[in-house]
């Protein structure tokens, strides 16, 4: 999974991420999606809200990102910035 996934790929992999069934590195990759997309955020707490399809999982920005994501998203953002000059 890329650092930045679409909303169809976050939303095909929500349940995986609700259970757990994701790596570090995707489940960091769909925190960093839910932080910035509203609408991936709403359609999560829809999908938790239904009983017995997602169990309950902290909903960003609840959830610190892995360590591996946080360097990832600075390199990215350096990148961004170096770009802008």
């Amino acid at each position: 999974m890329k650092l930045m996934p679409s909303c169809r790929e976050v939303r095909e992999r929500l349940t995986d991420y609700s259970e757990g069934a994701l790596t570090a590195r995707e489940r960091a990759s769909l925190w960093l999606h839910l932080l910035l997309c509203s609408a991936c955020t709403a359609f999560y707490r829809g999908l938790r809200a239904l009983p017995g399809v997602a169990r309950p999982a902290a909903l960003p920005p609840e959830e610190p990102p892995p360590a591996e994501a946080a360097e990832a998203l600075s390199a990215a953002l350096r990148r961004i910035a170096g770009h802008r000059h």
